[in-house]
């Protein structure tokens, strides 16, 4: 790995621009055209296509961009932003796959135009400083943030694959724009950036981008060098962020979209460099490479812990590559691939080796069942064909955090019963001060109790203690829980939960101790309605009911409550109290089958 060389050595490991670095993709691409998979993704790319050509791009009005100073909302500003973006990716792959139609060339080179005309690359809540303070307004065009980053490498592959048929006034265009906001700050080293030193995905995206629109379109050594070593500190703080069990806790989604980016850039070094440097030669991004499938519970179904998603595709492209370079990296079955044109920001990189690097030899599918103990992440997934479970310990400082210590999300027969509701509906609320009175970032709309009133508290302190794991007969987590509580009289707290494989039920055992007596309430959410039965709880959804048996001394209760999805989309959980009396000690056995 190189993560630790010297900009010298990076330097002398360039080898003089050759063949291009996707030439050979390019040249594999076209001999599996025909494949079923590919012929459905450029149907679709068409489809869309003629849907972009009944309407103009959008305007990014003055009154779209200071919405989110006004009252924090940033979706309309972003829908519009992204659908140029979207306009950028299918307009110059059909400019690039069929060059016989001028009416594609045409297209690409106005997008081109219209996205380089752009004032600021930068989205309104990414315009902030080392300290989160608004920067300087003559500052907002040079800003680097995921999505000017992103930007400056997609620009990069269209002129990869379009540039020998684009006027040359858009590519003088194109190049003078990423040498003004993306390399000249970057090579600027008396500005530092906030993702530079950013333990998540923000890292490989923003290096990984930036370094490939370098290898792309720099020619100058010595620049070219220079901004490598610097993106290599990126990945290297990327790679810091995952421990040795490979697990990004924020979520397949953000797995995808971080370590995509780290893939993308790595892939494009390895080769500008001759194979001499190679960031996927170790043993953390070989880990990394096969959590993937860690994520999936059954079908389309994932751990949505954190801002993850409870249901989610998987990009064909890297997911195949991946295979190819570590064979036990799983796929899901095939049919849970996401489409070219599903991810709404058109990450152009990803969409585009969709394409590239498809395989269709690839080995598709994952075992029914299985059980693994994730002990960096302190995750628990236990999978039956009658159960699929996943729960977690952990602590309250977690990227995208969630305050969620000792919850579980529970499918029966392939079926969301208990649910993670996953990220929210990102404003300024939902990353500021604010974030932990969302209702999906709070410990309120998770599996977990209320304790004398409280509920679980954010910060690394908040974590769980005496974290134990088995799996065998019994797939069993254990921990204790109390320091995740600002409940001065809770002495005790501890959960064990315990997937009895072949009985085919959970068992969730929560123990209390109180310095005086305190009155717990047991909750759980779900996305369906939940019907109440004489001693028991049933959830049920498709066909498929899962009934919870519970002591008689709690008092049962339903509520719900709505809120606004990860789209902005209103949405509404089901929640099931189960209130106990006020007691110094208490043990409650709960049996979910």
């Amino acid at each position: 790995m190189f993560l630790f060389g010297s900009k010298e050595q990076l330097y002398r490991a360039l080898k003089e621009e050759g063949k291009p670095l996707i030439g050979e993709e390019c040249a594999r691409f076209a001999g599996h055209k025909s494949d079923p998979w590919i012929e459905g993704q450029l149907q679709l790319i068409r489809q869309r296509a003629q849907e972009y050509l009944q309407k103009p791009a959008p305007q990014l009005s003055y009154q779209l961009f200071r919405r989110y100073w006004e009252d924090g909302d940033r979706i309309h500003f972003e829908d519009a932003y992204f659908e140029r973006r979207g306009r950028l990716l299918v307009f110059s792959l059909l400019c690039w796959l069929e060059p016989e139609n001028v009416q594609w060339l045409h297209e690409t080179e106005d997008i081109l135009w219209l996205i380089c005309s752009e004032p600021f690359w930068c989205i309104p809540p990414h315009l902030t400083g080392m300290q989160d303070k608004v920067l300087p307004f003559n500052e907002f065009a040079t800003h680097l943030d995921l999505f000017s980053a992103e930007t400056g490498f997609a620009i990069a592959e269209v002129l990869a694959l379009c540039e020998d048929r684009l006027a040359p006034d858009v590519v003088s265009q194109a190049q003078l724009q990423l040498e003004r906001r993306i390399f000249a700050p970057f090579f600027d080293g008396r500005t530092a950036f906030k993702f530079e030193a950013m333990k998540n995905n923000w890292a490989a995206v923003c290096g990984g981008a930036i370094g490939g629109a370098a290898l792309y379109r720099l020619k100058d050594r010595y620049a070219l060098a220079s901004i490598l070593h610097r993106c290599l500190g990126c990945m290297r703080v990327y790679l810091d962020s995952f421990r040795e069990d490979g697990i990004c806790e924020e979520g397949v989604s953000y797995w995808n979209y971080g370590f995509g980016f780290f893939v993308c850039f790595a892939d494009l070094l390895c080769k500008r460099t001759g194979g001499e440097i190679d960031l996927l030669a170790e043993a953390k991004p070989a880990a990394i490479a096969k959590g993937q499938a860690v994520f999936y519970l059954a079908g389309p179904h994932t751990i949505s812990f954190s801002d993850g998603n409870s249901h989610s595709g998987y990009r064909m492209g890297l997911s195949c590559y991946l295979q190819n370079r570590f064979p036990d990296a799983a796929i899901p079955d095939k049919q849970y691939a996401d489409d070219l044109l599903h991810d709404h920001c058109f990450r152009y990189c990803l969409a585009l080796r969709d394409l590239l690097w498809y395989d269709p030899q690839a080995c598709f599918g994952l075992p029914k069942e299985s059980a693994a103990w994730m002990p960096d992440t302190q995750w628990l997934i236990s999978r039956t064909e009658k159960l699929q479970l996943a729960a977690k310990a952990g602590h309250n400082a977690e990227s995208h955090n969630h305050n969620d210590c000792g919850s579980f999300l529970l499918l029966k027969e392939g079926v969301p019963m208990l649910c993670d509701l996953g990220a929210g509906l990102y404003n300024a609320q939902y990353f500021g001060p604010q974030r932990y009175s969302v209702f999906v970032n709070s410990s309120r709309s998770h599996n977990l109790p209320v304790i004398g009133g409280a509920l679980q508290q954010e910060g690394r302190q908040a974590a769980a203690r005496e974290v134990t794991a088995a799996l065998g007969e019994t797939d069993r987590l254990s921990m204790e829980l109390s320091g995740c509580y600002p409940l001065k009289t809770l002495q005790s707290f501890q959960r064990e939960i315990c997937h009895e494989r072949a009985a085919g039920c959970l068992k969730i055992r929560d123990r209390f101790s109180f310095s005086e007596p305190e009155k717990v309430t047991e909750a759980f959410v779900s996305r369906s309605p939940i019907r109440l039965q004489e001693g028991c709880a049933v959830f049920s959804r498709e066909g498929v009911e899962l009934r919870l048996h519970f002591p008689q001394e709690l008092t049962p209760s339903l509520l719900e409550e709505r809120y606004p999805d990860h789209r902005g989309i209103e949405q509404t959980a089901y929640l099931l109290h189960l209130e106990g009396r006020p007691q110094k000690e208490q043990t409650l056995e709960l049996c979910f089958q």
